[in-house]
């Protein structure tokens, strides 16, 4: 599962990455400050309309179009081993899949009572990108896009605390994955692999980062944990 991420890079920044037109007025305030991004926020994406790649901001928690509930409870993950068949997501899989660049991801370690947070992040820093499907819903409230995110099996470097990873593409798969042209399961799904975990890296994080409310670059700042089998004090602000 992959249910927290962070970006602290800008949308402005992401579209002179991807070489895409952006409207600098759609800046949100916290644009360069999303650092804890949790299911239920708003996360840009990338996809194609009309024939042309566009930067969109989506809500994170995947609803299908065809959903009858006036509350769902919005997808954050799909498994990729499953998104061609399951009726939730198959439709936006063909037809409505996107790129959802992120700065990295948090995952958590039991220790006792206690949940540790780590950080991962590309070796060195810079973007990952993971595959999503998108879908548009109608309700009486009006319409929302909603985005979820891939999984695939966890990598060694993350399988310690977690079995699933979000799915990362390289560069060279982008164009096959944004093709609506392109719907076929024998030639999209290859593109869903664990990411090589020499080309990652990870470190422990302040438990701040557990509650959806917390922000700001110091979230990713490393932290010194205590020898194994040392009991954990927890800090006078931290969150459990």
């Amino acid at each position: 599962m992959c249910a927290r991420v962070s970006l602290i890079t800008t949308n402005t920044e992401i579209a002179d990455l991807f070489g895409l037109a952006y409207d600098v007025s759609r800046l949100r305030p916290t644009d360069a400050l999303r650092v804890n991004v949790a299911p239920g926020m708003i996360i840009p994406v990338i996809r194609v309309m009309h024939g042309r790649r566009e930067l969109a901001e989506l809500h994170w928690g995947f609803v299908p179009h065809w959903n009858t509930q006036p509350k769902p409870t919005g997808y954050a993950n799909a498994r990729a081993e499953t998104v061609a068949e399951k009726p939730a997501f198959r439709d936006a899989f063909r037809y409505r899949r996107c790129l959802i660049p992120i700065n990295g991801f948090f995952e958590w370690q039991r220790n006792g009572s206690m949940k540790q947070p780590y950080f991962f992040r590309s070796a060195g820093g810079g973007l990952l990108v993971c595959a999503g499907i998108w879908d548009r819903w109608a309700h009486p409230g009006g319409v929302v896009e909603t985005v979820a995110i891939l999984t695939v099996p966890a990598n060694e470097l993350i399988r310690p605390l977690h079995d699933r990873m979000p799915a990362i593409l390289s560069e060279g798969h982008f164009g096959v994955w944004l093709d609506p042209r392109e719907s076929r399961p024998e030639k999209l799904l290859p593109l869903l692999t664990p990411y090589p975990p020499e080309r990652m890296e990870r470190w422990p994080v302040s438990r701040r980062v557990n509650s959806v409310k917390a922000n700001g670059l110091d979230l990713l700042t490393p932290i010194t944990l205590p020898p194994p089998g040392e009991p954990s004090q927890p800090r006078l602000f931290d969150v459990a």
